[in-house]
């Protein structure tokens, strides 16, 4: 597998499922994929109700969160792919990869490894938070 592909596979399951903190005074730890879906909520609300009062400051926020975690999962993504560089085997590469991603999923999906502060349950696993 080469660099490249390793770089893009970790980046598409750190977003999805390594979780990142929420700035500001909350206590949630949930992956990008999620301040990005409420994003998307709240500027569905701003548009049909108008972005008056606190909606403009938690859609910055949201905008916020969801950049920074999107950034800090490129830059992991590039270090491991860089570090997984030095194997010289292509084949191994990818078998390390696939399994770690797979095994990441795995827990990730069966553990209540998430915080989610504005959801149905204070923690929750990967099927529950996107659900």
């Amino acid at each position: 597998m080469s660099a490249r592909a390793i770089r893009w596979l970790l980046f598409g399951f750190l977003v999805l499922a390594l979780p990142f903190p929420m700035l500001g005074p909350f206590e949630v730890l949930v992956p990008p994929v999620r301040y990005a879906i409420l994003l998307a909520a709240a500027a569905a609300v701003a548009l049909a109700e108008g972005a008056a009062g606190p909606v403009p400051w938690i859609l910055g926020l949201l905008a916020l969160n969801l950049v920074l975690s999107l950034a800090a999962a490129w830059v992991a993504a590039w270090a491991i792919s860089r570090a997984l560089g030095a194997l010289r085997s292509p084949a191994l590469r990818g078998v390390l990869v696939l399994g770690a991603v797979c095994a990441g999923l795995a827990l990730a999906a069966c553990l209540p490894i998430y915080e989610t502060g504005f959801g149905r349950a204070p923690v929750a696993n990967l099927l529950g938070l996107l659900r």
